[in-house]
């Protein structure tokens, strides 16, 4: 999972045909795991998505189905217009080596500004998913420091830092709240406090997170089930 997961102020997203970019946005969870969305762009004749895929086999292929959907927050889904980098399906981009990494865009009819979206392709099998894409640079900068403390050993900083963004913007349902919690469950489990690891599942269960079955399949993948 990318180093995925806002301040008590409801933003207003105004769109005036000028582009806005988000780099290297976080999200909640993703398929295939060597994927990444390294550019947003809404543009007022696009919404455009920069993303990269590696190769992390042998003889490895990829293509896009054109049944690939930007939804937004409110569930709306918003076809795919335009594919560079990849071939549609059938046809497929042969990988030449392992490590090998390809940029290609998706671009999607304008959407105006969002504060977070996903994009799903929905295909026979190793479909391309994004599931909570967030926008808000303040709230992506704050998470960005929560992951670089936990990588860097420090739990209990990152836990609290966490735990400041859920209680900050649950009642905004965002599509990354998920992604949010969990990160709270697998620290409080690691560390074998177990009742609250268990309240936070349970305040995941009633918030109304988004996409709330993938994220407890997440959770059970870890041996993890209240």
């Amino acid at each position: 999972m990318k180093h995925t997961l806002l301040i008590p102020i409801v933003l207003l997203f105004c769109f005036n045909g000028q582009s806005q970019s988000v780099l290297n946005p976080n999200y909640g969870l993703k398929s295939p795991i060597t994927a990444e969305i390294a550019r947003v762009d809404f543009n007022a004749d696009a919404t455009v998505v920069g993303l990269t895929i590696m190769s992390d086999m042998d003889n490895a292929w990829f293509c896009i189905d054109r049944n690939t959907y930007l939804i937004k927050p409110d569930g709306m889904k918003v076809r795919l217009k335009s594919l560079k980098g990849l071939p549609y399906c059938p046809a497929t981009y042969r990988f030449k080596r392992p490590g090998e990494k390809l940029p290609f865009t998706l671009a999607f009819p304008p959407t105006g500004m969002l504060p977070w979206f996903s994009i799903v392709e929905e295909c026979a099998g190793g479909c391309l998913s994004f599931r909570g894409v967030l926008t808000d640079e303040t709230l992506n900068n704050r998470l960005n420091e929560a992951y670089s403390l936990s990588d860097r050993g420090e739990g209990m900083a990152a836990y609290h830092l966490f735990e400041d963004i859920i209680n900050e913007t649950d009642s905004l349902n965002l599509g990354i709240e998920g992604s949010i919690y969990t990160a709270l469950i697998l620290i409080d489990h690691k560390e074998g406090r177990q009742e609250a690891a268990r309240a936070w599942y349970d305040r995941m269960m009633t918030s109304d997170t988004p996409d709330l079955k993938l994220y407890l399949e997440s959770l059970r993948r870890e041996g993890i089930v209240y």
